[in-house]
């Protein structure tokens, strides 16, 4: 591989990020971490170690992201045609991440590649100075570095048949992967179709490549109007690739674009919201499997949502809708108890919209949780600061719902 040209550091903005072949845009942070365990064995009548064995790998990726969308939630679950998602939809996900990195001639020459990570959690979070934000954090069992480029591409298939061939030439052509490698071998690492606007990742029981005539050969065959995406890594560094962001998307989405509403039958604005946060734990455990290395991730459970906002201290009106479900009510006592008895006993929703700066009467992503119960809440106060009131909640059943509308 060509020796990369730069001086001695390279800035952020050098490594391009792509979840499921998607650039991702606006990204903020994103952090991979990856660790194989190692696990020391001792015996009877030794005075030393026997030996060292390792463990499967336990790989995590954290994504922050401005928000301005369905977008990202979208591209993560395979399901680009959406316009409504539910926690299934994340729950079920899997993700692959491509991070290549350009040197200062913009030539690429270091990638890192994950393949199909589960969501573990997601959160958003809202300030009234700040911009709107979501965040992913997702756990694998892999994590390769590449001397070169990972390329995906993607193809449409015009006929019925058992195979498509991949019209790819010189330094392009897939490179086979070491045998003793998570990928045992492979010259591909991922082969998925893409039906109605659902993705659908093939098990490589299910796929044959052979690397004379690059014939990609599906069980099953292959038919007209589907569309197949191939991963694979390559020798190619010499192209420079333009990210191609979306410039359509807002650059960011403030506070004042970001309402949020509570209610049982009719939801009620919440006047001097300072800070909102939504948080969502998935609940994916690790499943190991005998006669494999390979570890795959399920839920454990009900997925946990809950979150907390922030308000100025003013009038009753919030904590009155809390307690009785009508911020015109006229009681005058608000027991601390109350509060999570009302949520018990009513489905009160939480909505946050999401609106375009330039359009206020354009919805760009839509958050709801259907019954949230507010179980506490304080009043902080610091000297020469504002009076604030805070509230934390969970929601009832574990549901959330995103749509664009």
């Amino acid at each position: 591989m060509a020796k990369p040209s730069f001086i001695s550091a390279l800035k952020s903005d050098r490594c391009v990020h792509y979840l499921n072949n998607f650039l991702v845009n606006r990204a903020q942070s994103i952090d991979v971490s990856a660790n194989v365990p190692t696990q020391i064995i001792d015996e009877l009548g030794n005075d030393r170690h026997a030996g060292m064995i390792c463990l499967p790998a336990e790989v995590g990726l954290s994504i922050s992201v401005f928000d301005t969308g369905m977008e990202l939630g979208k591209n993560l679950t395979g399901k680009s045609a959406a316009t409504k998602l539910t926690l299934d939809d994340y729950l079920s996900a899997k993700v692959d991440y491509v991070g290549v990195v350009r040197d200062n001639s913009g030539n690429f020459f270091r990638s890192v590649y994950i393949k199909g990570a589960s969501i573990a959690s997601l959160s958003y979070g809202f300030d009234v100075s700040g911009n709107a934000t979501e965040a992913y954090s997702l756990v694998g069992d892999n994590m390769t570095v590449f001397d070169g480029f990972v390329l995906t591409k993607t193809y449409d298939v015009t006929i019925d048949a058992t195979h498509f061939v991949l019209p790819l030439t010189g330094a392009e052509l897939p490179i086979q992967t070491k045998s003793d490698s998570y990928f045992e071998g492979q010259y591909l690492l991922r082969v998925s179709k893409v039906e109605n606007g659902v993705e659908n990742t093939l098990e490589k029981e299910d796929y044959t490549y052979t690397p004379g005539d690059k014939k990609v050969t599906i069980k099953g065959g292959v038919k007209a109007d589907q569309k197949w995406t191939v991963v694979f890594y390559s020798a190619e560094t010499a192209t420079p690739i333009a990210p191609a962001f979306d410039k359509a998307l807002p650059p960011a989405v403030r506070g004042e674009f970001t309402p949020l509403s509570i209610g049982i039958t009719a939801k009620k604005d919440i006047p001097r919201l300072q800070s909102a946060a939504i948080s969502v734990n998935l609940k994916q455990v690790r499943v190991p499997q005998l006669g494999s290395k390979k570890i795959l991730h399920a839920p454990g459970g009900v997925p946990e949502v809950g979150g907390s906002f922030k308000i100025l201290m003013t009038d009753l009106s919030l904590r009155k809708l809390l307690t009785y479900g009508d911020n015109e009510a006229t009681e005058t006592q608000f027991g601390i108890e109350q509060m999570p008895l009302q949520g018990i006993k009513t489905d009160m929703g939480l909505e946050v919209l999401i609106k375009s700066p330039t359009d206020n009467t354009q919805i760009l992503k839509r958050i709801v949780v259907p019954d949230i119960v507010t179980s506490s809440g304080g009043t902080p106060a610091t000297v020469n600061g504002t009076l604030m009131e805070t509230y934390s909640w969970s929601g009832k059943t574990g549901a959330l719902e995103i749509s664009n509308s």
